[in-house]
């Protein structure tokens, strides 16, 4: 049975008066999803994190095959 590793990462959005300079732009979020998908990784599902009714960030979750040689027990 194929087995899967998986990996999050965490974008952060813009909102307005409260965007701080470390938020990504759009383009920035293609950059990194396209060197993930390079690297393996295929995007299979997303979460967002909502405070006070404004969405805050995004977990982005990536999954990929094991190799037969490294499956884990």
């Amino acid at each position: 049975m194929q087995q899967f590793e998986y990996k999050t990462h965490t974008v952060p959005f813009k909102i307005g008066l409260f965007s701080k300079k470390e938020d990504l732009e759009l383009e920035d979020i293609e950059d990194q999803l396209n060197l993930m998908g390079k690297k393996g990784w295929e995007l299979c599902s997303q979460i967002t994190r909502l405070k006070n009714g404004f969405s805050q960030y995004a977990v982005l979750i990536f999954k990929r095959p094991l190799p037969p040689a490294t499956k884990k027990q």
